[in-house]
């Protein structure tokens, strides 16, 4: 029997399925190439994958597995390619064996072009994904972009430039992106719906790396007139509504226009919805993740045009380069969501304008001093108002216009981000009152700062999980969402930074030591949520709060407000004793507000035996009436303190 027959028998049972159960790995190897071309190639991939990670590998199963992947040219099914593809491209130590093999096998030639189109794009997808992940040489791949293309069946054009709009977020270099907008602009020309798409898209990437504030609107107008015309013109563009609509957010920034920022807010709460609709079907981790990262990012921006329609009066709330990086994040996550229909791993791209961020980072200043010096009792440490103070002498000595990335980076990293140039200035500070300030900023701005934004894809994951489990609750809709939700993400990135990066309060308890306190935790976490998104809104200790005094609160509006309350445990911080014991004071501050709540927990039992994952340390509750219908929502998340290092655990 051979193998092929071996593998249309095991395919019945594919959870069993082995390269062993196929044959000896001389034998897979002699017909490997077969395999590839069979319908079933998906199966073959997934035992490869499975023999490599059980460390049974020999390099007879290197040269099996090299046969299997160059192969691949040959196989006709589009989706069986495509799965194929995914397996391997998923999967590291595959990918770094597989890699150059795979880019040259299925990189389309002429003839695979002329004759299988749809087939040849989806190749140039999957070659283009390997050129961007592995130590792959692209010269073929880029020639082939940026190559004549008068000949090219009309069902390859499209295909040919969402890949040219990818690259375009890859290689980023002048002469590059020069080229792909040569190429997009022909194949424009040639009638190519995608290829008007991507050029508006490159269009909008150049506006928003702009320094210049007047080249930087022009080019927007520009982006946005191009994205309504195709909308306009075909119907089922929401990703050039989409974009559309991010433009005229930005322009309205700029024109103080509370109406228009009001509406570009409403819109893109409702490109957020649209996003968790259109991603139905995708079942893959990555497809899931680039779903949230999406949703998120539209949430995120809707929330900042709601809050500059609101205090559109106010100078210090109202900067159009803060809607420059905004919209920077949106288009980062969003362009890895629509690019999932060309590639399906995680090629995230990165927009860099420091001077945008820069602003955005001095505006979450002003926002949190201006909003502190009108409480009763001030929270802010003396050092913020310090670092507000450099950021207003740096702009009265003029040399925003001169800033240049060749210009040597002050050794302080969030400093230098903040301050930019005239960072230098520090210089005549003592070392120590330097590196104080330095941490102010880093306090002020962890998990905002570019350079520091988690990239910790468990994050995005946990938090898409949780944001389907609150679906049940009705009152998770409109605003209310994108108010916890923002709550929600920069809880979960609080647990991983604190899992990160170790605190006073999770260090392990001396025998006969002092417990840390609830206060401890409390006044990290709100100093954490004032170096988010939420700058300005999260408070602590408010009084007269469902009749008692809530740990930290998050206002929106002035009306809409979200409650954490903050407790330790010391003997027992399961599950089910943690809900019991807590979890009807944390409901209970939500009785007169939107049923959506937080508890906290400072986790100080043992932890000698090794420190439960995340994945049990974050979770949604519910609280039902009598007929099952949801009524009240809570998450509970908690902090591992009691900690042995790393290097103690035996």
């Amino acid at each position: 029997m051979s193998i092929t027959e071996r593998l249309a028998q095991a395919h019945l049972h594919p959870n069993t399925l082995t390269l062993a159960s196929l044959g000896t790995a001389a034998e897979v190897a002699a017909e490997a190439p077969e395999l590839a071309a069979d319908p079933l190639a998906p199966y073959v991939a997934s035992a490869f994958c499975v023999q490599l990670r059980e460390g049974l590998w020999t390099d007879e199963h290197t040269a099996a597995f090299l046969g299997f992947a160059g192969g691949l040219e040959h196989q006709h099914s589009y989706l069986a390619l495509r799965e194929t593809a995914d397996l391997l491209l998923e999967d590291e130590q595959a990918l770094s064996i597989v890699a150059v093999t795979l880019h040259d096998a299925l990189l389309p030639g002429d003839a695979a072009i002329a004759s299988r189109p749809l087939l040849a794009g989806l190749q140039l997808g999957i070659a283009l994904e390997v050129a961007a992940k592995a130590e792959v040489a692209p010269y073929r791949l880029l020639a082939l972009l940026t190559g004549p293309v008068q000949n090219y069946p009309e069902d390859f054009e499209d295909p040919l430039a969402r890949a040219l709009g990818v690259a375009g977020d890859i290689w980023t270099a002048p002469a590059e992106r020069s080229r792909f907008a040569a190429t997009l602009a022909e194949l424009a020309d040639r009638g190519s719906e995608d290829a008007v798409y991507e050029s508006a898209v490159e269009q909008l990437r150049d506006a928003l790396t702009e320094t210049s504030k007047q080249d930087l609107l022009i080019k927007v107008r520009e982006a946005r007139d191009a994205f309504m015309a195709l909308s306009h013109r075909v119907e089922g563009r929401d990703d050039a509504s989409a974009f559309a609509e991010a433009c005229t957010a930005l322009i309205a920034f700029d024109e103080v226009d509370e109406a228009t920022l009001s509406a570009a807010a409403q819109a893109a709460r409702s490109i957020a919805d649209r996003r968790a609709l259109l991603s139905r079907g995708m079942h893959s981790r990555h497809q899931a993740t680039a779903r949230y990262r999406a949703q998120l990012a539209w949430i995120s921006l809707a929330w900042q045009l709601d809050v500059a329609a609101t205090e559109i009066g106010e100078d210090a709330f109202l900067d159009t380069w803060v809607a420059v990086d905004a919209i920077m994040r949106v288009y980062e996550a969003d362009r890895q969501f629509t690019n999932l229909q060309t590639v399906t791993s995680i090629i995230r791209p990165r927009l860099v304008n420091e001077i945008a961020q820069r602003r955005a980072m001095a505006h979450q200043l002003e926002r949190a001093v201006a909003i502190d010096k009108q409480r009763d009792d001030p929270e802010l440490p003396s050092e913020i108002y310090e670092l507000l103070d450099l950021v207003h002498r740096g702009r009265g000595t003029q040399r925003e216009s001169s800033d240049s990335p060749q210009e040597p980076s002050h050794e302080g990293t969030y400093l230098q981000a903040l301050l930019g140039p005239v960072a230098s200035g520090l210089d005549d500070l003592s070392e120590p009152r330097r590196a104080q300030l330095e941490e102010a900023a880093r306090q002020a701005f962890v998990g905002i700062y570019a350079g520091d934004r988690p990239r910790n894809e468990l994050i995005d994951r946990l938090c898409a999980g949780m944001m389907r489990e609150l679906s049940e609750n009705a009152a998770f809709t409109g605003v209310a969402k994108s108010d916890f939700t923002l709550l929600l993400a920069n809880t979960v990135r609080f647990l991983v930074y604190v899992g990160d990066n170790a605190q006073t309060y999770t260090a392990p308890i001396p025998r006969g030591g002092v417990a840390p306190l609830e206060a401890d935790i409390q006044n990290h976490f709100h100093e954490f949520l004032c170096a988010s998104e939420l700058a300005g809104r999260a408070g602590k200790e408010h009084s007269n709060i469902a009749g008692g005094r809530a740990d930290v609160v998050v206002t929106f509006d002035g009306a809409r407000r979200y409650v954490t309350e903050v407790k330790r445990e010391l003997s027992n911080a399961a599950r089910e004793s943690l809900e019991s014991a807590y979890l009807a004071q944390a409901a209970e501050y939500q009785s007169t507000s939107e049923p959506l709540g937080q508890l906290l927990v400072l986790d100080l039992t043992s932890h000698s035996g090794g420190t439960p994952h995340i994945n049990e340390s974050i979770w949604v509750t519910h609280r039902r009436d009598a007929a099952g219908k949801v009524t009240n929502s809570t998450i509970v998340a908690v902090v591992r303190g009691n900690r042995p290092t790393p290097s103690a655990m035996r």
